[in-house]
């Protein structure tokens, strides 16, 4: 996993959901380019949950960077200013998996111990609403409530 960089931003989410767009349209022997304009002008299916956990901030990022070690790259963990760190990637969703989300997951300290983490999904919607962000954040927060007993929902934030 790549250490933090205090420096690097966080990719753009939509730039980086035309890039992939684009990328599967070729793979399957469309045009690119002409995907990768369209879908910077679809709309986007978002979705966020905030976690309460007792693991340290520096245990619940490692736990971060697990819950995303299989998803395409690029993976960036960037250092905010608030002291939290950010770690995002891309996902497949839908069918197939081959339509990308972009997940990103902020962890920052809790006011008196453990951690908060907002876990964020965002995908491109067509005429078929797969409703792809949302799916990404259900299976992240899935698989992080598994695997960190002392983790629970902290709220449900409107897309």
């Amino acid at each position: 996993m790549p250490s933090p960089d205090e420096d690097m931003p966080l990719p753009d989410e939509d730039a980086t959901l035309a890039h992939h767009l684009g990328g599967t349209a070729e793979r399957a022997g469309a045009h690119g380019k002409l995907t990768r304009l369209v879908a910077a002008r679809l709309k986007k299916d978002v979705q966020e949950m905030r976690l309460r956990t007792d693991l340290a901030p520096e245990a619940a990022l490692a736990l971060a960077e697990q819950m995303v070690a299989a998803c395409l790259p690029p993976l960036a963990v960037v250092a905010l200013p608030n002291g939290g760190h950010a770690v995002r990637a891309v996902m497949g969703t839908g069918f197939g998996g081959m339509n990308p989300a972009v997940v990103t997951l902020t962890v920052t300290a809790a006011d008196d111990t453990g951690s908060t983490v907002l876990v964020r999904g965002a995908a491109k919607e067509g005429l078929i609403k797969q409703r792809g962000g949302r799916r990404a954040v259900e299976g992240i927060v899935s698989r992080w409530l598994a695997a960190d007993p002392t983790a629970g929902p902290e709220t449900d934030l409107p897309g």
